[in-house]
């Protein structure tokens, strides 16, 4: 059982910090008073992590248009003592399966903010960005131009691909349109930077086309959709579930740098249509990645705070459900057509 340690310092003069505290949706609470200010107070609130979202919208409603308070979430690695299910008597096991049963708010997931705090840090644009992304082009380019999969696994590992899909995926379930900017922005410069890089070592090394590594990313197929849609709901799950996305993210690297690079050496070594067979498998995995992006944060209720951002959020959802798919409709008429 995932635990959340979420700290409450109400507004100043706020003579009832018991209120704060529903004994149904925590573990454990605890309130603790400044030494220096009579009137603060901390109350902390221990909490199953499918419930911290539930908490913070009730604190939000019971503190609306006011800015004089803060909330705090912290994960907790471990509790003593610690009650397992096995020591709960059979009553104690009912009781929570009912509760559970009833509680429609419970999700099986982070919260919703600290779900957009751990995205938001894996968006931001920054140079650092932009130097792993040269980095992992450069490694991945010399994987494939000697058909080395150990050199092309390592790029993978090093690229900072998963956060800006993900990102631009809750932005569009979202309708958070400065998220949905800084996950473009980070998008477009990291792949102009890759493409860029290719064709300069396409320019300036000779390639063969034949090696395994690059020719098989020059036909696109349906296994490639299907791979590229599990990369997407990968990478977001392991996001709301609050695990590493280390290891997912060489996933979702393994659908998009190799064909990246590869689109850029065979650009820039005159194989245009080679190229343009990595290219289109290239586009098919940022289109299949962000459709189940955006579908695997809707299937898990995650959605804006307010009513009119739940309509903003709900439209540019529709809006961008529609066009990927639309894409997806017309890669896949493409490759009938051109590769079966």
């Amino acid at each position: 059982m995932a635990l959340r340690l979420i700290k409450i310092l109400p507004p100043n003069g706020f003579d009832d910090p018991k209120s704060l505290i529903n004994e149904d949706d925590i573990v454990d609470s605890w309130i603790d008073r400044s030494e220096s200010e009579e009137d603060r107070v901390v109350v902390n609130l221990l909490a199953e992590v499918e419930l911290t979202e539930k908490i913070l919208g009730e604190l939000e409603s019971r503190f609306a248009g006011r800015d004089d308070y803060r909330v705090i979430l912290l994960p907790i690695s471990a509790t003593l003592p610690s009650k397992t299910e096995e020591e709960e008597s059979e009553e104690d096991q009912k009781n929570r399966k009912a509760e559970k049963e009833k509680d429609d708010e419970r999700v099986s997931r982070i919260s919703r903010e600290e779900l957009y705090e751990e995205i938001k840090k894996v968006v931001d644009f920054s140079w650092v960005y932009l130097v792993l992304i040269a980095l992992s082009c450069v490694v991945a380019a010399n994987g494939l131009i000697r058909d080395n999969a150990a050199m092309v696994i390592g790029a993978m590992v090093i690229a900072p691909i998963l956060g800006p899909n993900v990102g631009l995926a809750l932005a569009t379930t979202l309708g958070d349109k400065a998220l949905l900017k800084r996950s473009m922005k980070s998008i477009f410069y990291g792949f102009t930077l890759g493409i860029s890089l290719s064709v300069l070592m396409g320019l300036l090394i000779e390639i063969d086309p034949s090696v395994s590594e690059i020719s098989s990313r020059t036909v696109v197929s349906y296994a490639d959709i299907a791979l590229g849609l599990a990369a997407g709901v990968a990478g977001c799950l392991s996001f709301t579930r609050g695990i590493s996305a280390a290891v997912i993210g060489v996933m979702v690297a393994v659908a998009l740098l190799p064909p990246m690079v590869a689109t850029g050496l065979l650009l820039g070594s005159g194989m245009y249509e080679m190229a343009y067979g990595a290219g289109l498998l290239t586009v098919t995995y940022i289109i299949c990645i962000n459709l189940a992006g955006v579908l695997t944060f809707l299937l898990q209720g995650i959605k804006p705070h307010s009513f009119i951002e739940q309509r903003e959020g709900e439209e540019l959802s529709r809006y961008a459900i529609l066009i990927w798919v639309s894409l997806l409709i017309l890669l896949s008429v493409i490759i009938y057509f051109e590769f079966l």
